[in-house]
């Protein structure tokens, strides 16, 4: 009741067109029925794979192999870092919808400046992973609440590079 009052009034002061429930928006794809609404990005993270030729990889199931710290590697055989900068930019609009990257990508970002096969590696694994995953996405459920719970951690000078401390965070609004 309280949307059509709305709708009402809004079509009284502008010139507008009710296209119904959004499906599509900026490349995130959205499903609303009566129990919530899902957000995903299937339809980007599949191009993804096609553009970088990891369509028909195998898939992993994690993005980064636990334990295995990424360094700089100043001896290295250098990448091509226009295509690296590409790979990660695209997963890094993924994080709008996909949280369970947001580490993994964040890594890979760091060598930007010099990226090398080690990097590109990572970088593949977390397509490879993407690949097992691409119909993930947030879900929003209807009527559980407004209770806001957050927690947070870091590590202890972390980075092996330059002894940076990682911090995390989650925030969860509704159900925990």
């Amino acid at each position: 009741k309280m949307f059509s009052e709305f709708k009402r009034s809004m079509e009284k002061n502008f010139a507008m067109t009710d296209l119904g429930k959004m499906r599509y928006f900026l490349g995130v794809e959205v499903k609303q029925d009566n129990n919530g609404i899902f957000l995903y990005q299937q339809k980007y993270a599949i191009e993804i794979l096609k553009r970088f030729g990891m369509y028909d990889c195998n898939s992993v199931t994690n993005p980064i192999v636990p334990g295995n710290r990424l360094m700089k590697d100043e001896a290295g055989q250098a990448s091509n870092a226009t295509v690296y900068k590409q790979m990660v930019g695209c997963l890094m609009y993924l994080l709008a919808t996909r949280p369970d990257l947001a580490f993994s990508v964040c890594l890979v970002a760091r060598y930007m400046e010099r990226p090398t096969e080690i990097h590109v590696a990572a970088v593949k694994r977390i397509l490879r992973y993407l690949k097992g995953t691409v119909s993930c996405g947030l879900w929003y459920e209807r009527g559980k609440g407004s209770e806001l719970v957050g927690w947070s951690d870091s590590d202890y000078a972390g980075d092996i590079d330059d002894r940076r401390s990682t911090s995390g965070y989650v925030f969860m609004i509704g159900s925990k």
